[in-house]
């Protein structure tokens, strides 16, 4: 089974991709909802970061905690159900059995940070009863601490890279087996990878790629601003927008994707040149015509062409737009005049 991914910088266009590879018969797609599980904080990034690049007596242990209360939010409730339907409800079951293969042995105790997470009003709290006995003694010798968290449990982990690949792709490759609910040979998963870092990521996979999506930041601009309304997105000046629309993409002044994992299309290129945009995804997928049986029936251009040089259609916003094209000319479409 394959995994292909999209990747986005907010607002970008991805599912553009998402769409589009929905229409072929051969590609399980898990729709728009994105999987964030892999690069958010206190996902998997970040858990390897704590257990083998930056082994530590508290850290480690504690990113498990971490880790394990992210999965039980992407779990979902029965009032707000989030990962659990697409893993036929056996994501957090597969989860903790994840968490186990890393955990070498448990004890009982805690760490500030386990204090910590339940707010600052508990961990004052919890220390109250020593800061009175404190004052009304005065000698450390005559105070008796307290266990705020008698049962609390504490995770030891340490193992190498090599078996906190093994593990995690196993986990992966065993999650996405179980989504994949028609058994094809590719699966489509939204935002599991980011845009940058990508040779990081993909070590977590058997087999991954990537397409990541960017897009003109004068109609991203106009869309969060005006359309959207997204409070993601800073559109209360232009100058700060430039600013954070570049901050994002800093990472390109370095990272050249490797095309065994990524490659980067413009989503205007989705739209002014679709055949000659999607044979080229098709090819490096090695999907084929034959394969695609629904074509323009997930992505659309003639209808996604509507969200593109908005300013020329709104003549109202040319002056922002002129403003954005000043400041970051590198990041504009040039495709069609």
């Amino acid at each position: 089974m394959k995994v292909i991914s999209c990747a986005s910088y907010h607002g970008t266009g991805s599912s553009a991709i998402t769409d589009f590879l929905s229409e072929f018969s051969n590609i399980y797609s898990m729709t728009n909802y994105e999987f964030r599980f892999v690069q958010d904080p206190d996902g998997i990034s970040d858990l390897e970061y704590n257990l083998v690049e930056n082994h530590n007596r508290h850290n480690s242990g504690h990113a498990l905690k971490r880790f394990k209360k992210l999965s039980d939010f992407n779990a979902g409730t029965k009032f707000n159900k989030r990962y659990e339907p697409f893993f036929d409800n056996q994501y957090k079951k597969i989860t903790y059995e994840y968490i186990d293969k890393l955990t070498d042995f448990t004890y009982k105790g805690y760490w500030f940070y386990d204090l910590y997470d339940r707010g600052t009003f508990y961990y004052y709290l919890s220390r109250l009863p020593e800061k009175i006995a404190s004052k009304l003694h005065g000698s450390p010798e005559d105070i008796t601490f307290t266990n705020p968290l008698p049962n609390e449990i504490t995770y030891c982990s340490y193992p190498t890279e090599e078996q906190f690949l093994e593990y995690t792709r196993d986990y992966i490759d065993q999650l996405l087996t179980i989504a994949n609910k028609d058994k094809k040979p590719y699966i489509m998963v939204d935002q599991i990878v980011p845009p940058s870092n990508v040779e990081r990521y993909v070590r977590y996979f058997k087999d991954i790629k990537s397409v990541v999506v960017d897009r003109d930041p004068r109609d991203l601009y106009i869309l969060a601003k005006y359309v959207w309304h997204d409070a993601i997105v800073p559109t209360e000046n232009v100058e700060v927008y430039c600013k954070w629309f570049a901050y994002l993409r800093e990472h390109r002044k370095t990272e050249v994707y490797n095309p065994e994992h990524a490659i980067l299309v413009q989503f205007e290129d989705l739209i002014y040149k679709y055949e000659e945009t999607t044979k080229r995804i098709m090819e490096w997928l090695n999907l084929t015509e034959e394969q695609h049986v629904s074509p323009k029936s997930g992505f659309d251009p003639a209808k996604s062409i509507k969200n593109t040089r908005l300013w020329i259609s709104n003549p109202q916003y040319q002056a922002e737009a002129d403003e954005i094209a000043k400041r970051i000319p590198e990041y504009l479409y040039h495709g069609v005049e």
